[in-house]
């Protein structure tokens, strides 16, 4: 009644203040020290959630090495039937030093975690044409080969055969105990602006009957690129 007969602009003042005063209130609530039997709970939820962080890294990184074995991949049937026999025959399985090279050494990277984790996530999308039956014959295998190639070589080209230089340095080499071609070319790669894929492909997969005309054409598109 006295709002009223105050008037209803006082009125309509007068409830905005207290409005105010109430928000104010709530505000200086939310952001004062907590009584002293909750405040044990800041470092316990503190401890909780630092615990879960480090069991869901875990999982993650135990999952990610896990499914990027050489056993796992060969979980898959073109890897079964075609891969696993090309790459035991190679000499990344077997050779005069003892050094194996596995799957993921040549098809995942080694120096960045985030990256690894996007490059697993595209991968895994593989598994749809292989429950497709796109690869499920030697005869289907085969006709795509040099797709499979291509895909592998361009992506070897874009990054520098990073993924070979993870266990190959040319600093590193002996060019005195290569062979006299081997050793020139390498001396002279950096120079010319080569990465190992130029030289070094069909190591461990058997070559496509067309691999010089993707590699032709995987040139011309670096080439066109760094003049653009």
């Amino acid at each position: 009644v006295c709002r009223l007969a105050l008037g209803p602009r006082v009125a309509a003042t007068l409830r905005s203040e207290s409005m105010s005063d109430e928000q104010e209130k709530k505000s200086s609530r939310l952001w004062s020290i907590p009584k002293a039997r909750w405040r044990l709970g800041i470092p316990i939820g503190a401890l909780l959630a630092f615990g879960l962080g480090a069991v869901a890294l875990g999982t993650t990184n135990y999952v990610l090495h896990e499914t990027s074995t050489t056993e796992f991949c060969y979980t898959c049937h073109s890897h079964e039937m075609f891969i696993k026999p090309e790459y035991e025959a190679s000499s990344h399985f077997a050779n005069a030093s003892g050094v194996r090279a596995e799957c993921a050494d040549c098809h995942l990277p080694h120096d960045n975690w985030f990256e690894l984790v996007w490059t697993k996530t595209v991968v895994s999308f593989d598994i749809i044409p292989e429950l497709q039956g796109k690869l499920d014959t030697a005869e289907k295998y085969e006709a795509h080969r040099g797709e499979m190639a291509e895909h592998v070589w361009r992506q070897f080209k874009e990054n520098d055969s990073k993924f070979c230089r993870s266990c190959h340095s040319i600093d590193a080499m002996n060019l005195e105990e290569q062979e006299r071609q081997a050793a020139r070319r390498h001396s002279q790669a950096e120079e010319r602006g080569q990465t190992c894929i130029d030289c070094h492909y069909g190591i461990v997969h058997v070559e496509p009957d067309n691999a010089d005309e993707i590699l032709d054409r995987l040139d011309a598109e670096m080439t066109a690129r760094s003049e653009d």
